[in-house]
Parts: C-alpha cells; sequence; structure tokens
C-alpha cells in the first residue's frame, strides 16, 4: 500500500467586505478607525482602539470607568459599538 503524505494545509482569512462611505461619514470613520458604527467588538480588536491594556480595560470595567461588556455565550464577552464610540466621545477622542 503506497504511502500518502499529507500536504500542510494553509487557510486564509476571506477579504473583508468594502463597504463605501459617504464623504460626510469619512472623517467620523477615520476618527473611531476600526471601530464599526453598530455590533459589537470583542476585546482583541477593541485593544487596538484603546489607548490601554487587557489588565486596564478590565479594571476600568470593575470600577465603571469604561462600558461593561454583553455575555453573549458562555465563552464570548463582546462591547457594543455605541457604548464604546461615547466613551471615546467623553474622552475627547473624537474631536
Amino acid at each position: 500500500m503506497p504511502q500518502r503524505t499529507q500536504q500542510p494545509t494553509t487557510q486564509t482569512k476571506a477579504p473583508a467586505k468594502v463597504i463605501p462611505i459617504s464623504q460626510p461619514q469619512a472623517p467620523l470613520l477615520a476618527t473611531y478607525g476600526a471601530l464599526p458604527a453598530t455590533g459589537f467588538i470583542r476585546q482583541r480588536e477593541l485593544l487596538e482602539i484603546i489607548p490601554f491594556s487587557a489588565s486596564t480595560l478590565w479594571r476600568r470595567v470593575r470600577m465603571a470607568t469604561f462600558p461593561a461588556p454583553t455575555k453573549l455565550s458562555e465563552r464570548v464577552t463582546a462591547w457594543q459599538c455605541e457604548a464604546v464610540r461615547q466613551w471615546l466621545d467623553e474622552q475627547g477622542g473624537a474631536q
């Protein structure tokens, strides 16, 4: 029986869907970077937007100085983008 060799598989992410934006939206989206307008954002993506570490994020959540996340399932926690945007506005991050 011939020996089969397993070819390494590489998984690539599908390219992100590009949504055209109007000119009035462009400055607002540039200010917030990768933060979606609505929906939920996970911790990994959130840490790319906010100016502190994961431990500081959770400390601020405990102290109620940053919006609390929503538990979507047993193992999925995410923040509402609208709450994060509001927090950024209050901090002067979206001027």
